[in-house]
């Protein structure tokens, strides 16, 4: 009962941390606008927010340390999350009284501990950050970290390459799980970063049992309803989706939990739905990774904005400009077609695109991004795009898309969210309510 109410107490910390912020970066706001602006009579709102911040960083001290009781966090992270956390305390009380006895301290000391207080503060957020999200959490989408998404999975040249856990059991557990089971914070002492530490299990014993699905903890968590107490990912994570699940299962059942066992082994259904979600860049495609600048010197000549987003892979961001594109978008769209493997993002936002344009657009059969928003587009063709099965991001807004296009839509398994503000869209149309329960977020409004 006594653990209970310490982490019923600590849980209030994500909701308390961020007053202390708001309060110690006002002060310091303010206290360089009294210096530079010359006004003195706000000295004393920069003690009072001072005073604000400490004692609301206090509490979230506290509260911070009764949360990393409730065990799920460790290591080097924790640690040096709290020792921060405790620095910037203790800084922010320092600064209010140096502010307070200003007349008697140099300033050179006073913008000193200012500048400390900003910087522990920093730190403790960013470590805050790092236990929550993982430690990867403000490079993991950075365009040009020139790294690839480890959430895709390797690259491959061939299908026969790719094994069951490394290729679609570990991306799966990488993006719903590993946030909560990992170095730093593994809930239930699981951590699901690897093979090795997946089949050691956690502090109730294996989480897996080879060939018996039934008896597997990862399986009944994960398949309990949404409401129940045990049911994983928690804390409104989004859950597994039925074919993920499905996977998960066959590779204990009938995989035996293998983790070198081939994906070809599994059942045709299943590689069907794995297959556009793995890195296959075959033998030639392997050589030519590395894109032809003078290609893309030109597509910039000609006005369009080009973005490497990894050279790993070669994945670019590509957009169209709207006032580059006046009375020749068909042509211009045509000038992509010697790397329309290599388009991932793709912008056409305010072009003047038509239905036409859109048979061309579906060769692009990597995008996993499209903007073609603000533009005539009808629901003859939309219905070009369902074979782009790895699209997951689509703007329709601004378009003569209705409701009965969307079916087609539906078809794009990959799909995970959909604009259609200022559309003639029902909100409440069969096939919006049918997107939003197979995990697309369809998104009415600015």
């Amino acid at each position: 009962m006594t653990q209970d109410i310490i982490t019923f107490i600590g849980r209030f910390h994500p909701l308390w941390v961020h007053l202390p912020i708001g309060f110690l970066i006002i002060a310091v706001l303010l206290k360089g606008y009294v210096v530079l602006g010359k006004k003195p009579a706000l000295h004393e709102a920069v003690s009072f927010a001072l005073l604000l911040g400490t004692i609301s960083a206090l509490v979230a001290a506290l509260l911070g340390f009764l949360l990393s009781r409730s065990g799920g966090y460790e290591g080097e992270l924790l640690d040096i999350h709290l020792i921060a956390g405790w620095t910037t305390v203790l800084l922010a009380g320092i600064a209010w009284w140096v502010n307070k006895n200003e007349d008697k301290i140099s300033k050179k000391l006073n913008y000193s501990i200012l500048g400390f207080l900003i910087l522990t503060l920093s730190v403790t957020g960013h470590f805050g950050g790092s236990l929550t999200h993982g430690e990867d959490y403000l490079t993991a989408y950075a365009p040009f970290s020139g790294m690839q998404d480890e959430s895709k999975g390797r690259v491959l040249a061939t299908m026969e390459e790719a094994e069951v856990f490394t290729d679609v059991i570990q991306p799966i557990l990488r993006s719903k799980c590993q946030s909560c089971h990992r170095p730093g914070k593994s809930k239930g002492e699981l951590n699901m970063v690897s093979y090795e530490t997946l089949v050691k299990g956690g502090e109730n014993g294996p989480v897996i049992i080879s060939l018996d699905g039934e008896k597997s903890e990862l399986i009944r968590r994960v398949t309990l309803p949404e409401d129940h107490d045990d049911f994983m990912p928690s804390e409104g994570k989004k859950p597994l989706t039925e074919e993920e699940i499905q996977w998960i299962r066959w590779w204990i059942e009938k995989g035996k939990a293998d983790p070198e066992i081939s994906i070809l082994e599994a059942d045709e259904d299943l590689i069907k739905w794995a297959k556009p979600r793995l890195n296959i860049f075959g033998a030639e495609k392997m050589l030519a990774v590395r894109i032809d600048t003078v290609q893309l010197m030109l597509l910039e000549k000609i006005g369009f904005r080009v973005r490497v987003l990894s050279q790993e892979t070669g994945a670019l961001d590509i957009v169209l400009p709207s006032e580059v594109a006046t009375g020749q978008v068909s042509e211009l769209l045509k000038t992509l077609l010697p790397i329309k493997d290599h388009i991932y993002w793709l912008s056409l936002a305010e072009t003047g695109i038509q239905d036409s344009d859109l048979n061309l657009i579906a060769q692009f059969s990597n995008i996993q991004r499209l903007r073609i928003e603000n533009n005539p587009i009808s629901n003859a063709g939309i219905s070009a795009l369902k074979n782009l099965s790895r699209l997951e991001v689509l703007n329709l807004n601004g378009t003569m898309v209705s409701s009965s296009g969307l079916e087609a839509l539906a078809e794009i398994k990959s799909l995970r969210s959909l604009f259609l503000w200022n559309t003639a869209v029902n909100p409440q149309d069969e096939w919006v309510i049918k997107l939003s329960s197979e995990k697309v977020k369809v998104v009415f409004g600015a």
